[in-house]
């Protein structure tokens, strides 16, 4: 009968405070590194905020119980001795509210930031837990002061605010909640010999509204990281579709022409201006004739892996399929003779590869014409693109499988 009673709450408790109710639109979700990354960096902005809200939360509960201690002290004048449980409160408070204008100041610097930032939750509980301490023993010293209303509606504000505020992390919630919630009762149960079981009544219930909160603002700022770390992952998504060829997996031309824009921006910084290499494939349309198109875009990939083994590391040189049979190279910082020896590097490469091309008027294996052109003070990025054309094209008219430098 027992096993059966017990079965039934737990599925009733389950039912009632589980979060799994209400994840009713329930999608299967893969929880990769970098969203664990994003979880915790949400958590960590989180509880920045809930210290901010519990110290205004600390400073508003302190500045009321203070005012009410006075109001009362005054109103009692007539009485030969005051309760020393009175005066003792008014100690701590005053001296909690020292230490949250310390902390108020301390918070204007730097450092703080930092230094919260690096603190782990472990840590930050073992604060918060003190802070629980401190709060049990004001409300200790307001039931010996004869104000048990007043203590019960405070330990709700604590208890519901500390739910609002440390929901994100379990362990710094019910740091701050427990020692908040059993050392008023174990003080009251060894000192005072009186055990009210309407009180415990509330507390438990109490307990169990604020872990049914803490469940529904958890699910909903899981499920609010989820959204995020979904709707980053689909807008760098985007943003490779947006800045890189589906074919060759380069940078396209909006890539290159972003990078060349901003290059020319800062040019005249640099006492090397940037360059760049127009490249065609030689009789491409005949290459596609002879051999299909699938063999067309092999080409075109073998082509690209080429280039990019050929130029500098990423961070100084571009390479970008600018259309078609078509390649663009853009080169920072270096001057016209180490440009010249990069087109000679491209040049040896896309031999080296003796990619067969019967059709070819020139070679039996695939080659390139390039088009060298360096920036000119005051020139815009459509002219810089013209006279390396110009040069892509002097190269093609000399014969191709060749690079010429714009004049």
């Amino acid at each position: 009968m027992y096993t059966q009673f017990s079965g039934q709450a737990r599925k009733f408790l389950t039912l009632v405070i589980d979060d799994h109710v209400l994840n009713i639109a329930k999608v299967s979700f893969k929880a990769t590194p970098e969203y664990q990354k994003l979880l915790v960096s949400s958590t960590q902005n989180a509880l920045g905020s809930a210290i901010r809200w519990l110290w205004l939360v600390g400073l508003t509960c302190s500045g009321y119980i203070f005012l009410h201690n006075q109001i009362r002290y005054y109103s009692e004048l007539h009485q030969s001795t005051r309760n020393p449980f009175g005066t003792s409160i008014d100690y701590a408070i005053g001296a909690f509210l020292v230490f949250l204008f310390a902390c108020a100041l301390f918070s204007r610097l730097r450092l703080s930031h930092q230094l919260i930032s690096t603190l782990s939750i472990k840590t930050l509980a073992w604060g918060f837990a003190l802070i629980g301490c401190y709060w049990a023993v004001i409300l200790t010293l307001l039931e010996g002061n004869q104000q048990l209303l007043f203590s019960v509606s405070l330990y709700f504000i604590l208890i519901y605010s500390a739910m609002a505020g440390l929901y994100v992390s379990t362990l710094c919630l019910y740091s701050f909640v427990l020692p908040l919630t059993v050392i008023p009762q174990v003080i009251q149960f060894l000192f005072f010999s009186s055990f009210q079981i309407f009180v415990m009544l509330g507390i438990v219930i109490a307990l169990c509204l604020m872990e049914t909160g803490r469940r529904m603002l958890s699910h909903w700022f899981n499920q609010a990281t989820r959204q995020e770390y979904t709707s980053l992952t689909y807008a760098a998504k985007l943003d490779k579709i947006a800045h890189i060829d589906p074919l060759t997996h380069i940078p396209n031309r909006r890539q290159f022409a972003n990078r060349l824009n901003k290059l020319i921006s800062l040019a005249p910084l640099s006492n090397t201006p940037p360059t760049v290499i127009l490249i065609d494939v030689d009789y491409f349309k005949k290459y596609n004739d002879c051999y299909g198109h699938l063999m067309g875009d092999e080409c075109l990939i073998n082509i690209a892996q080429s280039l990019t083994h050929s130029v500098r590391d990423g961070s100084r040189d571009l390479v970008a399929r600018y259309g078609g049979e078509e390649f663009v190279v853009v080169l920072s910082d270096i001057t016209p003779a180490l440009a010249l020896e990069i087109a000679q590097r491209i040049h040896n490469e896309i031999n080296k590869q003796v990619i067969p091309h019967a059709a070819s008027d020139i070679a039996d294996h695939v080659t390139v014409s390039q088009g060298v052109a360096q920036w000119q003070e005051g020139e815009s990025a459509k002219h810089l693109l013209s006279r390396a054309d110009e040069a892509l094209y002097r190269s093609k008219g000399l014969g191709r499988n060749r690079f010429s430098i714009a004049e």
